[in-house]
C-alpha cells in the first residue's frame, strides 16, 4: 500500500530543510517527508570545520562535481561546477560567505515574476527571520536578531590595515553595513559560522517532527489529470526503487539549480524536443525548464609576498598563521568591496549584445552593484593546473562578476536520474560580461598597485606562458587570462525561474500541487552569495504554502456553512413527505 504525507519535499538541501522546519514549525498536525539524494553527515568533521571547505569535494563523496560542455567564452574548457550531495546540500560544503546582494536584485525579481512580494522591502523580513545578525546594536528592521543562522565579521588578520588603506588609496569609501541592500563600497567581510562551526541548514533548521529519507533518488513526480482546473495535479513521487508516495497537499521540489529542472523533464514537464530526445512522453509543455542558466564567474590572481612580510606570517599555511587559532575559525578573507560599471561604459556593450530586455536596463541604474572584488591571505580561484604553494609565501586577489548577461541551459544526458544533466553555463559569452569582469579586474589591480600593497608584495606570479597583468594591460590580456584561468565559485541558478517556469507563489505553471523551492527560481542574478537568499526564499516559500493551507481549509468550511445545512436537511425532509403534510420554512 502506497504511503502518504501532506507534504513531499525533494530534495534536503539549504532549502529543503529549511522549508520542512517550517512547516511542521508552522502546523505540527501536518505530516511532512523530506527526502535527500545524499547521506547524512551533517557531523562529519570536514563539514563542521570551515577550513575544510576546499577539501571537502576532493576526500569525501558528499559534493556533486558536474563538468560543463566545454565553454567558447573559455577557450572549450571545462568547468567543474559543485553541489551539496548531503542531506543540508551546499549549506553543509560551501564557503559560508553571507551576503544578500542588491536591492535592485530583488526589484528584477520583482519585474519579472510580476509580483511585488520579491522586492527587497518584502523579502526584508525573511531575510531577517533566517538571520541571527553579529551586530546586537544593528537595526533590528534591517537585520534579525533571533534566526537559526549566525553571522561573524570583524576577524583580524596581520595584513587587516595594509589591505584597508589599499582599498581606500584605490578610492573605495567606507559601507558600515553591506548586508543593508546597499552594498557599494568596501565592508567587512561576514560569514556564517557560529563559534568556529559550520551551520548545515538541517542542524540549524530542526528536523524534529519531520521524517527524513537519505541515501535516497526519486525518479519522477507522479501526474494525473485535474479535471477541475485543466491543468495536471501532483500526486506524488516515484523512487528509483519503484515505490510511490502520495502527496495529499504538495510536491515541493527543492533539488538545486541542477537536479531540479532534471526531475521535472524526466517527469515529463518541459520543452517536448527535449524530452522526445530521451523517449519521454511531455505531460506539461514548460519550454522554460533548464534555460536562463546564470553563474557568477570569477579571476585569481596569485601574488607572492616579500620575504620579510611572510616572515611575519601574513599568509595561509605559513607556522606563525597555523599558530593563531583565530585565524581557523572562517576564510582567510577580511575585507569585501562591491563596484558598479558606469552606464556610459556598460551600455554600449548591452547595444552591441542586442539587448532590448528590462533587465539590460535594471543594470544601467545608478550605482547598481556589478562586481565584487577582495584579497585573500592565501592562493583563491587560481584556475586549472596552478601549483601556488600554500606555504604563506603568497596571497591572491580575486575579481568576480555578479550580474552576467549571458545564459546558459540545462538538458538532459538521459532518461536516468542517476545520471548527471548536461551543464552549459555560457560562461563569458556576452561583450558585457566581458567589460564588467575587465573592470573588476582592473579595479583589484589599482588597489594592488597603491603604496599600501606595493609595500608588502614582490611580484605577480602568473601562469607559465602568460605576461604579468596591470591595470593598463589590454581588453586581449585580460580576456585571454580569464579564458585560460576563470573559475566558477559555484552560484548556478536560474533554470526554473519565476515568470517562466513557476510565477510569484512558486508553484510550477499548469501543474496544481507542485511547487520550486530553491535557487533554480531565481529570475535574474542576485549581487552577493547566494545562500542567504535562498533561505529568505525557503522563508517566504513557508508562509505562501501554510497560507494556502489555511485558505483550502477555511473554503472548506466556509462550503456548507451550518445554517445552509439545516435548511438543506428541511429541503430533503420536506421533499420525502406527501404534498398533504405541510412543514413550516425554517429560517435561522
Amino acid at each position: 500500500m502506497d504511503q502518504s504525507f501532506d507534504y513531499i519535499i525533494v530534495g534536503g538541501g539549504t532549502a529543503g530543510c529549511a522549508v520542512a522546519s517550517r512547516l511542521y514549525q508552522g502546523d505540527p498536525s501536518k505530516s511532512i517527508l523530506l527526502i535527500e539524494r545524499g547521506p547524512d553527515e551533517r557531523k562529519h568533521p570536514q563539514i563542521l570545520n570551515p577550513m575544510a571547505a576546499p577539501l571537502i569535494p576532493v576526500t569525501t563523496n558528499l559534493v556533486s562535481q558536474y563538468d560543463t560542455v566545454p565553454q567558447a567564452g573559455l577557450a572549450d574548457r571545462r568547468i567543474l561546477n559543485l553541489a551539496g550531495n548531503i542531506l543540508s546540500g551546499s549549506s553543509a560544503v560551501n564557503y559560508g560567505m553571507w551576503s544578500r546582494g542588491d536591492k535592485a536584485d530583488y526589484e528584477q525579481w520583482a519585474k519579472s515574476s510580476g509580483d511585488d512580494r520579491w522586492t527587497y522591502e518584502r523579502m526584508m523580513p525573511y531575510f531577517n527571520r533566517s538571520e541571527h545578525h553579529h551586530d546586537p546594536d544593528a537595526d533590528l528592521k534591517v537585520h534579525g536578531s533571533d534566526g537559526p543562522i549566525h553571522t561573524v565579521s570583524g576577524r583580524q588578520y596581520p595584513l587587516r590595515d595594509t589591505v584597508y588603506d589599499a582599498f581606500h588609496a584605490a578610492g573605495y569609501q567606507d559601507n558600515l553595513d553591506a548586508n543593508s541592500g546597499d552594498p557599494l563600497g568596501l565592508a567587512k567581510y561576514t560569514e556564517n559560522w557560529h563559534k568556529a562551526t559550520r551551520q548545515p541548514a538541517g542542524t540549524a533548521y530542526s528536523l524534529i517532527g519531520v521524517e527524513v529519507m537519505t541515501n535516497t533518488t526519486v525518479c519522477r513526480i507522479t501526474l494525473t489529470d485535474h479535471p477541475a482546473t485543466g491543468n495536471m495535479l501532483a500526486t506524488g513521487i516515484e523512487l528509483l526503487s519503484g515505490r510511490r508516495i502520495h502527496a495529499r497537499r504538495e510536491v515541493i521540489v527543492s533539488c538545486g539549480t541542477h537536479r531540479t529542472p532534471q526531475l521535472l523533464m524526466l517527469s515529463g514537464i518541459g520543452p517536448e524536443a527535449e524530452l522526445a530526445k530521451h523517449g519521454i512522453h511531455q505531460l506539461v509543455n514548460s519550454h522554460f525548464v533548464g534555460h536562463n542558466l546564470f553563474d557568477h564567474l570569477a579571476l585569481g590572481i596569485a601574488w607572492k609576498l616579500k620575504p620579510s612580510v611572510q616572515e611575519r606570517g601574513a599568509a595561509l599555511g605559513h607556522p606563525e598563521w597555523n599558530n593563531r587559532p583565530s585565524n581557523a575559525e572562517g576564510m582567510p578573507m577580511e575585507w569585501i568591496a562591491h563596484a558598479s560599471v558606469p552606464p556610459s561604459v556598460l551600455l554600449p556593450a548591452l547595444q552591441a549584445d542586442g539587448e532590448t530586455l528590462t533587465a539590460p536596463k535594471q543594470l544601467l541604474l545608478k550605482e547598481r552593484v556589478h562586481t565584487m572584488m577582495l584579497v585573500a591571505y592565501g592562493p583563491m580561484a587560481m584556475g586549472p593546473n596552478r601549483s601556488i604553494p600554500v606555504d604563506g609565501s603568497h596571497i591572491s586577489t580575486i575579481a568576480l562578476l555578479y550580474q552576467p548577461t549571458s545564459r546558459g541551459s540545462l538538458t538532459l544526458s538521459s532518461a536516468n536520474p542517476v545520471d548527471h544533466p548536461v551543464v552549459d553555463p555560457a560562461y563569458y559569452c556576452t561583450q558585457a560580461d566581458k567589460v564588467m569582469l575587465r573592470s573588476a579586474v582592473r579595479n583589484i589591480l589599482r588597489v594592488v598597485e597603491t603604496p599600501a600593497m606595493l609595500g608588502i608584495i614582490e611580484c605577480e606570479s602568473p601562469p607559465e606562458g602568460y605576461p604579468h597583468l596591470t591595470s593598463k594591460s589590454t581588453d586581449e590580456e585580460i580576456d585571454a587570462r580569464v579564458a585560460g584561468f576563470g573559475a566558477t565559485i559555484h552560484h548556478p541558478a536560474g533554470t526554473c525561474a519565476m515568470g517562466n517556469t513557476v510565477d510569484g507563489r512558486l508553484k510550477v505553471k499548469a501543474v496544481d500541487g507542485l511547487r520550486i523551492v530553491d535557487a533554480s527560481v531565481f529570475p535574474a542574478p542576485v549581487s552577493g552569495a547566494l545562500q542567504a537568499s535562498v533561505y529568505a526564499i525557503a522563508e517566504l516559500a513557508s508562509d505562501l504554502i501554510l497560507g494556502d493551507a489555511q485558505k483550502d481549509m477555511k473554503d472548506a468550511a466556509d462550503a456548507i456553512t451550518p445554517s445552509g445545512l439545516v435548511s438543506e436537511m428541511a429541503d430533503t425532509i420536506r421533499n420525502a413527505l406527501p404534498t398533504s403534510i405541510k412543514v413550516p420554512e425554517i429560517s435561522i
